[in-house]
């Protein structure tokens, strides 16, 4: 945040922002960092953005680059895949009105906070109209290696019915309509939108060294670090030690890269992502 009136330095889940003079910029900063220059200082909010982050009319700008998709709560799970576009029709309209209303509260309390003309640019994880994200590929892959380990009585099946990503990959028009009607609509514009599918710049890498090995590293790396804490949390509480759930999450990553080194083109994955510039009337 920047500006010489601006005290709001840092928040907690049940404290108020302190009004402290503000710090200097964090070590690990670059030297050529927005942090170093004056007037500018960090805050910080470990709580959700479905809530209240910033007093109202205080934000000239608001950035979030894939992270809308993530949903507050899971209300449901599918209980024979660990992706949303993969789940049964229940399930995926339970979770498609989580993310609606996901969707309207984030906006509703950006529009309190943003100044009038002041925008927010969107990037986050989107569908084609068919619901696909483009990454259904390498879901199926890894949900393969969950089914395998339950054969092999490394992984219990109510663990695995638990055990679903909590995200909801928005169509362009799911994320439009909030914007569209009553009472955002007297609020915040759309002004420029689109949706986009990412090249696979893993694939790519590979089909340059051809290196099976090395991108089903890759690959697993990418999905443990962005979906195992989700996957695992739904291990049963106190059934394994943290050294077996340890080595049961090295044994989902090492028969998921050894799946996508022997059929790298079954993962082949070109996340759709939304772009939206969101303007405080």
């Amino acid at each position: 945040m920047r500006g010489t009136n601006c005290p709001w330095r840092w928040c907690t889940p049940t404290s108020p922002p302190t009004t402290s003079t503000p710090s200097s910029p964090p070590s690990t900063a670059r030297p050529d960092s927005y942090a170093h220059r004056p007037g500018v200082h960090a805050y910080v909010a470990s709580r959700s953005f479905y809530g209240p982050l910033f007093p109202p009319a205080e934000l000239h700008l608001v950035w979030s680059a894939i992270a809308v998709q993530w949903l507050s709560r899971l209300p449901a799970a599918a209980q024979d895949h660990i992706y949303s576009s993969r789940a049964d029709s229940d399930t995926r309209r339970a979770l498609r009105e989580q993310s609606r209303s996901d969707w309207e509260v984030f906006l509703t309390h950006r529009a309190v906070e943003l100044r009038p003309g002041g925008q927010m640019v969107i990037l986050g994880g989107a569908a084609a109209d068919d619901g696909s994200s483009g990454a259904e590929g390498l879901m199926d892959t890894a949900n393969a290696v969950f089914v395998e380990l339950i054969e092999q009585g490394l992984l219990d099946a109510d663990e695995y019915a638990r055990m679903m990503i909590p995200t909801w990959n928005r169509t362009l028009e799911e994320f439009l309509a909030p914007l569209r009607a009553e009472p955002l609509v007297h609020d915040l514009s759309a002004e420029e939108h689109g949706v986009v599918a990412l090249p696979d710049i893993l694939l790519e890498e590979y089909h340059a060294t051809r290196d099976a090995a090395h991108f089903g590293g890759r690959v697993a790396g990418f999905f443990e670090a962005a979906f195992g804490p989700s996957l695992f949390s739904a291990l049963s509480p106190g059934s394994r030690s943290s050294q077996a759930v340890a080595e049961l999450m090295t044994e989902f990553r090492t028969r998921l890269a050894a799946r996508v080194a022997a059929d790298p083109g079954a993962v082949e994955t070109h996340w759709h992502v939304a772009l939206l510039r969101i303007v405080r009337r």
